[in-house]
């Protein structure tokens, strides 16, 4: 509730900053139709992060208990296009992250095992974007991006019981489609925040796991996700640039 409180607050507070810089930093001739920042024939290059962390000293589970528990999560991705239209963007965007976990589980028996669990995940897709401007001058836009493509990823387990290692390993990969909506505040003439997350997503996976070297499964499925993380909003910082100078003087 915390995080969530701070978050909320952070993006109020940035808005009407930005909002405030804009309107001081900004000529009133940049604002029209032929510098539009989302205007056909201009690009955009941009790069994204989120982040969580969480530590928990001692939670009580029905079949263990979890002792000091840390966790860290990072995603990336940088990605650029091109408009083709007004307000309508083709491109392409890569992206990275990183998960990091450890704890020491206590069952009923009173027996204590060392958890660590690391992953990584590779991504490429195509991206779809158009955006909706919300006032006249068009500082604040909304704007939906559809990703499609396909990423990799592998996870090490390894789980240590009276001097017994267990080690799991997997490996996944999957075709995605993701839904991210968000806003977009323009701050200075070409310069851009965006605030977004995922809100729907498709994916079709291969995987494979390996328990000390020897396979134990091999599977694939399909899952839908039609829900908002509102605590792990990604934040983007994005230039947008014509790649033709007008030859008016």
């Amino acid at each position: 509730m915390r995080q969530k409180i701070i978050r909320y607050s952070f993006l109020i507070l940035f808005i009407f900053l930005s909002k405030t810089s804009f309107a001081q930093t900004t000529p009133k001739d940049s604002l029209d139709l032929k510098h539009k920042l989302t205007g056909k024939g201009n690009m955009y290059s941009g790069i994204t992060f989120s982040f969580s962390t969480k530590d928990t000293d001692k939670k009580e589970g029905l079949l263990v208990d979890v002792n000091d528990e840390s966790r860290n999560q990072f995603k990336t991705s940088i990605d650029a296009g091109y408009f083709i239209k007004n307000n309508f963007a083709l491109g392409a965007l890569i992206s990275y992250e990183n998960i990091r976990r450890e704890q020491t589980e206590t069952d009923s028996q009173n027996s204590a095992t060392a958890v660590q669990y690391a992953k990584d995940a590779y991504g490429i897709y195509g991206v779809m974007k158009n955006f909706i401007p919300l006032d006249q001058k068009e500082r604040f836009f909304l704007y939906n991006q559809i990703l499609l493509g396909t990423s990799f990823s592998s996870s090490l387990e390894e789980r240590t019981t009276d001097d017994l290692l267990t080690r799991t390993y997997s490996k996944d990969r999957s075709i995605e489609l993701q839904i991210n909506p968000g806003i977009m505040v323009n701050v200075v003439k070409g310069f851009s925040v965006e605030v977004g997350a995922q809100i729907a997503g498709f994916k079709a996976s291969w995987t494979e796991t390996k328990v000390n070297d020897e396979i134990t499964e091999k599977s694939h499925g399909t899952d839908s996700d039609f829900s908002i993380n509102l605590l792990r909003l990604n934040i983007g910082f994005y230039y947008y640039f014509p790649i033709k100078k007008s030859l008016k003087k």
